[in-house]
């Protein structure tokens, strides 16, 4: 038995879409895993969510044959050469997965906050 050359082939948006390529290219007797991509993994487990994507990587030797069944299942993409047209989406949606990463850094300075200040206050009070 020989061992896994894996080799990136795509990149998700998100697990999800990460899971039915996967699934995907297992039911076609390809082997295929999801990694996430930079701190990802700590993302989702922090959040739920990751705003870095997934990647998914097969064995060299199927490389070409996932490819063409993923071409098969995702929407192909279009190029346009303007470069006005190609930062409007991206920055959209940078800005989109930004929100709750804010969110949930908000919430833990006012529980930093309330874990502080209240005691001192009680201390203070009835101290």
């Amino acid at each position: 038995m020989r061992g896994m050359k894996p080799v990136k082939v795509c990149s998700c948006a998100s697990r999800v879409q990460a899971d039915i390529l996967v699934e995907a290219l297992n039911g076609a007797g390809i082997a295929a895993y999801r990694q996430s991509a930079g701190s990802g993994d700590y993302m989702d487990i922090y959040m739920g969510t990751s705003v870095f994507g997934e990647d998914i990587y097969v064995d060299k030797e199927k490389e070409e044959q996932a490819k063409e069944i993923i071409a098969g299942i995702t929407l192909p993409v279009e190029e346009d050469k303007s470069a006005s047209h190609e930062d409007a989406p991206v920055a959209a949606s940078y800005k989109r997965k930004l929100v709750p990463v804010r969110i949930v850094s908000l919430i833990a300075v006012i529980m930093l906050l309330a874990g502080t200040v209240v005691p001192m206050l009680i201390s203070i009070i009835f101290g």
